[in-house]
């Protein structure tokens, strides 16, 4: 095939990658591409019209195009291409382009250095929402690798080839049930990214992880700073780790997600005031030691002097009556009782802040708060007249969503909670206390409000198994607004309704 064949309104410029086809006329190419129409980047596969998979990818894209996801990369376009007089009859399934670098290639760049453990869960929870989304409308993936998951420049997670890529290449690992193999690949992400090592038989450009017989060992064995939580998600997802006696396997990817929420939550429970070492240059790290040391000896100069001090301190109070003791200055207890002044940290640490929020607003670009399809003039707000209550210390007042009749807000893409801070501060971490339990929470940050909640930054994401949550990312992302994100919300408290409604009651911003 040629870089500058045009497929309709497709055009052809680099080629990915080339797979051996199964029939004699020709290779299965995967091009990055262009829509002229539409003006944007995507991915066209083509393979030959008489390759016998062709039926079984045309079934797979259909069906992988009804899922609604903004994790995926979904299937745009379906071409029969006729014979020309240079090629045979072709078939060819467009889909988004992905940019960034897949996890493959992310690993590589690290020169194999692994995610910290709570990083490392927080991508693999939206991979997995991505697949359970998939899994939900009866579409497993099937072959879900690293080089299937993307991370984006503007650093979100995307997942391509939902049913395509096992209905051309097959499912990994061979197991008959899909969603187990969704469960197990899972899993294996989970391993790749906290140890370095690929548990899996997929050909991944990761060294195979260590084995006692036929069974992997636990993460924390290869990589002594994973915590053991992850062990208990490995083993409760990994096909090839071994499982202690009555400890089941996940059934399915929504059940993954949810079981790497508890994870999460509990290898980072609440803090109030950690101390963050920021890393210093191997350039400076001599005049770093130089200030250390230089400190700790003016700091054994103090201690000396007051010792000194005291001691002759205690030598005028028995060598003289109390009156004149008291003309020379302060009591002896009350100065050494008296708090310290604060001294500049010499190590170069920070201390966690909690940030003042200013204001609260709701968030609904994609509703119209009429629920009949037609916008009004409080489009852009979902229950606006709750806002202020979040942080009243009033814990039976809430910001609440309206009411849905499905978890995933009747399909509609997300509902949220913006939290102003006033002016642009590091954010690191948002503490809830959330209405009901398991909601889907996405945290963004962003200078000023955008419409478009996909170009505000990202800074963690949860699925939320308790009502009081937080979410924490490995580094800060600086900005005035935090946006709290509903993607997914819990049945109502109202019982019996049947109906699906989140909230937040209070809200914490630190850094």
């Amino acid at each position: 095939m040629r870089a500058t064949e045009q497929l309709g309104r497709y055009h052809l410029q680099d080629l990915v990658a080339q797979d051996p086809g199964l029939s004699g006329e020709g290779d299965v190419y995967l091009w990055h591409g262009y829509d002229v129409v539409l003006d944007r980047p995507v991915t066209v596969r083509v393979l030959p019209a008489d390759d016998p998979r062709c039926p079984a990818v045309i079934g797979a894209a259909q069906a992988a195009a009804l899922v609604d996801d903004r994790r995926l990369l979904r299937v745009l376009d379906i071409l029969d291409l006729p014979a020309t007089r240079t090629d045979p009859a072709r078939v060819a399934v467009v889909s988004e382009w992905a940019s960034g670098r897949n996890l493959e290639r992310t690993l590589q760049d690290r020169n194999g250095t692994p995610f910290a453990a709570p990083e490392a869960l927080s991508m693999v929870a939206e991979v997995a929402r991505a697949v359970a989304a998939g899994t939900e409308a009866n579409v497993s993936h099937g072959r879900l690798r690293p080089s299937s998951v993307f991370i984006t420049d503007a650093g979100e997670v995307r997942v391509r080839g939902l049913a395509v890529d096992a209905a051309l290449f097959g499912t990994l690992p061979d197991l008959p049930d899909r969603k187990a193999a969704d469960v197990d690949a899972l899993g294996a992400l989970v391993y790749l990214l906290t140890t370095g090592y690929w548990p899996g038989d997929a050909p991944v450009s990761a060294p195979a992880a260590p084995r006692a017989g036929d069974v992997v060992l636990p993460p924390s064995q290869v990589r002594a700073a994973v915590p053991r939580s992850v062990d208990d998600v490995v083993a409760r997802s990994v096909v090839t780790a071994a499982r202690a006696r009555g400890v089941a396997r996940v059934s399915d990817p929504g059940s993954f997600a949810t079981m790497v929420g508890a994870a999460l939550d509990h290898i980072a429970p609440v803090t109030t005031t950690t101390i963050r070492v920021t890393p210093s240059s191997g350039r400076r790290s001599w005049g770093r030691r130089v200030l250390v040391w230089t400190g700790r000896l003016v700091a054994v100069v103090l201690a000396v002097a007051l010792v000194a001090g005291i001691s002759w301190s205690g030598w005028q109070l028995l060598t003289s009556d109390v009156g004149a003791a008291d003309a020379k200055g302060p009591d002896l207890a009350e100065m050494l009782t008296s708090p310290a002044r604060p001294v500049d940290d010499l190590s170069g640490s920070t201390i966690e802040q909690t940030f003042p929020i200013t204001r609260f607003r709701s968030y609904d670009p994609f509703g119209d708060d009429n629920g009949n399809g037609k916008p009004d003039k409080r489009k852009g707000r979902e229950s606006e007249e709750l806002a202020a209550t979040v942080n009243d210390d009033d814990p039976d007042t809430a910001w609440l969503t309206s009411q849905y009749t499905t978890a995933d807000l009747d399909g509609k893409e997300g509902v949220g909670l913006i939290l102003d801070l006033g002016q642009p501060q590091d954010v690191q971490q948002v503490s809830l206390n959330l209405v009901g339990r398991g909601s889907n929470i996405d945290v963004k940050v962003a200078d000023r409000i955008l419409s478009d909640p996909a170009l505000w930054t990202p800074l963690a994401s949860a699925f939320a198994t308790r009502d009081r949550i937080d979410i924490r990312a490995p580094r800060p992302v600086t900005g005035r607004y935090v946006l709290v994100w509903f993607t997914r919300v819990p049945p109502a408290v109202d019982e019996g309704t049947g109906l699906y409604q989140g909230g937040v009651r209070s809200a914490v911003v630190s850094g």
